[in-house]
């Protein structure tokens, strides 16, 4: 049975595969093999069906008070059919290969109650290895279910032999089908960073959906983005990086300053706009990644220098296009504590409070208050006019009164910090 796989992904709510006609064939009939029950682990996604295309469908399975096999997670609900067949009941002894083949090539009905038992049910080692022999059966027409039922039930994982079997058949496989239900088994595995850039569609967007963020796929996931070859792989790559650790950030920052001479503006950019803000700012507006200026240099340090500044000018185009809370609050911080930083990136600053859209958290009022311990006059009247100038955007009904009695306690450090004060709340200052 042919479907598209991308159904089962449980963070994937297209919802607009569509499962595809299976071969007519009907496989020789071989020897059963009994599903040795074990204990359940949680599945990490469903795996889908419609009864028409005898794939294991997404639904909820019935339990098996009887079957003596464990049932797998069942969050998630499920469509069976796309016209209502009811199953039959579950029977006690259930035969994998069976159920397998039932689900390969039966009649609607039978599809439905074969997926249901095979979703429920987890197979044992002896269950594992017979999956196994049917996925690397290329002319086998239970493959396909087989692998599925493999993605389901995961304790396999666990094997190192096992993961080389699956990656070993995904790099292989021809059929673009097969080969993106082999890249699906691996989800949130390192692994799939090698099949970003498949020249099949459909299996680098597999990779790109189940690809975890991890220092051992960072430098893979921003090659992809920068090589830019398939739009919507590189919007599901570009929303996994807002989250990333610093540390991977400047990790993503050596990958972007690398392949600047391979990628352009609007890749770049991509990859720029989706990182965490904070960690951009200081590694190319403060410039910290500057690459070190020797008296004098070779065209390979001059190329890289020329380089370093035209991504530092499309990093503040896309910080001050869309600053974030994080970043504003990043920088009233270091303007607050730091008089030289605030006097050199005082306009940067400005510019991206007046184009702020997100409302800040009210923990920026917090800041405001551990700063105050043991600040100089000058201190104050920095964050009195920052705090002046962000009062309305900061999100929570008591942030103005906060903000005023802040206010009122700093005028009382001295009369000429409250006559400071007081002109610019007039506006006068």
């Amino acid at each position: 049975m042919v479907m598209d796989i991308r159904q089962t992904w449980a963070d994937d709510g297209d919802g607009k595969s569509k499962p595809q006609k299976a071969p007519a064939s009907e496989p020789a009939k071989v020897e059963p093999a009994k599903v040795e029950p074990a204990k359940a682990e949680p599945a990490e996604a469903a795996i889908p069906a419609e009864a028409a295309s005898g794939s294991i469908p997404e639904s909820a399975a019935p339990s098996l008070p009887e079957s003596g096999h464990m049932p797998a997670d069942q969050d998630q609900p499920m469509d069976i059919l796309a016209e209502e067949v009811e199953a039959e009941p579950l029977t006690p002894s259930v035969d994998l290969e069976d159920l397998i083949t039932q689900v390969a090539t039966g009649d609607a009905q039978t599809r439905a109650r074969a997926a249901n038992e095979l979703r429920a049910l987890v197979p044992g080692a002896h269950g594992i290895d017979l999956l196994f022999e049917f996925a690397a059966q290329v002319e086998d027409v239970r493959r396909l279910p087989a692998i599925q039922a493999l993605g389901h039930h995961r304790q396999w994982l666990s094997s190192r032999k096992r993961v080389e079997s699956i990656l070993r058949l995904a790099r292989d496989e021809r059929d673009q089908e097969m080969a993106a239900s082999l890249v699906w088994t691996l989800r949130q595995r390192e692994e799939l960073r090698e099949f970003l850039l498949h020249p099949m569609h459909t299996v680098a967007r597999e990779a790109a959906l189940g690809v975890p963020v991890s220092e051992g796929t960072v430098e893979a996931i921003v090659h992809a983005m920068l090589v830019g070859r398939a739009p919507d792989v590189d919007t599901i790559l570009s929303q996994k990086l807002p989250g990333m650790h610093t540390s991977l950030t400047r990790m993503a920052i050596d990958v972007l300053q690398v392949m600047a001479s391979f990628s352009s503006a609007d890749e770049q950019r991509l990859v720029l706009e989706n990182l965490p803000q904070a960690p951009l700012f200081e590694a190319f507006v403060e410039g910290r990644s500057r690459p070190a200026l020797n008296p004098e240099p070779t065209e390979g340090e001059t190329l890289a220098l020329k380089q370093w500044h035209d991504l530092s000018r499309l990093t503040s185009q896309a910080l001050l296009d869309r600053p974030g809370p994080e970043l504003i609050r990043y920088l009233v911080n270091r303007c607050a504590s730091d008089e030289p930083f605030a006097r050199r990136h005082a306009g940067f600053l400005e510019r991206a409070m007046a184009g702020t859209r997100a409302a800040l958290g009210s923990e920026v009022l917090d800041d405001f208050e551990r700063l105050t311990q043991g600040a100089t006059e000058e201190r104050l009247e920095r964050m009195a006019k920052l705090l002046m100038e962000l009062v309305d955007k900061i999100a929570g009904g008591e942030s103005h009164s906060q903000a005023a009695d802040l206010l009122e306690r700093w005028k009382s450090h001295s009369p000429t910090l409250k006559l400071k004060i007081f002109h610019m709340q007039q506006g006068l200052a």
